[in-house]
């Protein structure tokens, strides 16, 4: 029989067993960043440097250990001539290549001796300030690593000792170009906060699997999730929080320096995401407003639908014409058709020639009285009008003339020139000497070619001509100075012919 005591304690232990699941059910993600060693359905992963003593039959007795991860290369090679130096010097330069031979070769014994075993292998650089490309070909050629080898740069910290963060941008860049996949980053808790806070400045680091190294049991709040989800192991155990009188988890066959990681999965689990050589994918902004509309409701979507088809329906505002030019200007006269339908410039010419002949204001009346059929769709025009049309019959003349200056001095000097007989006097024959044109004669001299077998037709005419030597002026003409007087639009069309000579 259960005394009251006994029932009591029963009792509180039955209310403390509930609320201890009830506390699990509500917050399940704290298992996940809580001591996930402790679970014996999580993977173990060994990582050791050199002088690590490792007794592999008892190391492997534990079957949650299922990869091994060696340090390979130290930052650049050794230089590999010592050269002539004093006896210490000398003696450490052959000390660093022994050294350096020596942990090749640990590396390629411990490489066998862990496939024997079934364990999955990987290999880490420790990275250095100095050449990152070059470290990087250093590491690929030290550890000489198979498709199926883990590869990761070591990132100890943010300091000089160390490899900066745009130069392991650059390593990791190195290794993609000579292996084709990209290496796993290894860091502690300060420097991957640092680099998820910026990872605008390390878009490569901070897509890179993590290997978090944190040597405490509760990382809830302190993993930085906004960039990586999870982590691809987790070093919880080193030299620095394992000792002969306490430690997360002791390696058999080890001593207690050596580093011990979980994964966030099983041992099947682990070796198929084993090497992690896929980049993590990047999460969408909050803010992204292709992620808003993508969002949106299906009220939403139909507001938006009809203030479209309202759009679609309202009819395009009527453009406003150009205001046309002043009737009887050069700017009408070659503006747009829509402005001067019957605009006859001949017409105009003959006005101010009849004005010319008849002289003063009566003249001008007659100019006037003449304009009204120039402007299509216009009867008569004002006595305002009449005075701005005369105003511009000056401009017009100014303009012919020079219209002729440019025609005699383009057209007629370069046409004698070109049917003179060689040796003619130029100003003779302008001044109204009769000269005899060549051109019957230098027709009969190119039919006499052709049958010949010369030059085609075009060619053979040209070349008795000779040279054109004619003078041409510039390519282009500026109107400033020459066209002063006239309007600025008057100026312009003029400046425009001038160009196209």
């Amino acid at each position: 029989m259960t005394t009251p005591s006994a029932a009591l304690a029963a009792a509180l232990n039955l209310a403390c067993a509930l609320f201890a699941g009830t506390v699990l059910l509500a917050t399940p993600a704290a298992a996940e960043w809580n001591a996930p060693w402790k679970s014996e359905d999580k993977a173990l992963v060994i990582d050791a440097y050199e002088f690590n003593p490792i007794n592999w039959q008892e190391m492997t007795a534990d079957k949650r250990i299922a990869g091994f991860i060696n340090k390979a290369s130290d930052g650049l090679p050794p230089e590999w001539n010592c050269g002539k130096v004093d006896d210490d010097a000398y003696k450490l330069c052959k000390n660093r290549w022994w050294k350096y031979s020596v942990t090749k070769e640990l590396y390629m014994t411990r490489r066998e001796m862990a496939k024997m075993k079934g364990l999955l292998w990987g290999a880490y650089h420790l990275a250095r300030p100095g050449n990152p490309r070059e470290q990087a070909d250093h590491f690929i050629d030290f550890a000489e690593p198979a498709e199926d080898d883990l590869i990761a740069l070591d990132i100890e910290d943010i300091s000089d000792e160390w490899m900066s963060l745009s130069d392991a941008e650059i390593f990791a860049d190195q290794i993609k170009i000579r292996t084709g996949r990209y290496p796993v980053l290894y860091t502690n808790g300060n420097t991957a906060a640092y680099i998820s806070e910026n990872k605008a400045e390390y878009p490569l680091l901070s897509r890179l699997p993590l290997w978090y190294a944190r040597y405490r049991e509760d990382i809830t709040g302190k993993f930085p999730e906004e960039t990586w989800p999870s982590y691809a192991l987790w070093q919880f155990s080193s030299m620095h929080n394992c000792n002969t009188r306490s430690c997360p988890y002791r390696v058999q066959g080890a001593k207690t320096d050596i580093d011990v990681n979980v994964a966030s999965m099983d041992v099947p689990a682990l070796r198929k995401a084993w090497p992690f050589d896929e980049l993590i994918e990047t999460q969408p902004a909050e803010e992204d407003p292709a992620m808003l509309i993508a969002a949106v409701d299906e009220k939403t979507k139909a507001d938006v639908a009809r203030i479209a088809e309202a759009k679609a329906e309202t009819p395009e505002p009527t453009r406003r014409a150009p205001e046309a030019p002043l009737p009887g200007t050069l700017a009408a006269a070659y503006a747009p058709a829509a402005h001067h339908a019957g605009l006859d410039p001949l017409k105009m010419l003959a006005d101010v020639a009849r004005q010319e002949q008849q002289g003063g204001a009566a003249g001008a009346v007659s100019v006037a009285a003449s304009a009204p059929q120039a402007v299509e769709g216009t009867g008569t025009l004002s006595q305002e009008t009449a005075r701005k049309l005369q105003a511009h019959i000056g401009t017009l003349r100014s303009a012919i003339a020079i219209a002729a200056e440019e025609v005699d001095r383009l057209f007629i000097g370069s046409a004698n020139a070109a049917t003179m007989p060689e040796g003619a006097d130029e100003e003779a024959a302008l001044g109204g000497k009769a000269v005899r044109s060549r051109f019957v004669e230098v027709v009969k001299a190119a039919t006499a070619a052709r049958e010949a077998g010369a030059l085609p037709m075009p060619a053979r005419i040209l070349s008795q001509f000779g040279a054109d030597t004619s003078p041409r002026g510039a390519r282009v003409v500026s109107g400033a100075g020459r066209y002063a007087e006239l309007a600025l639009p008057d100026q312009r069309i003029l400046g425009a012919f001038a160009t196209t000579r």
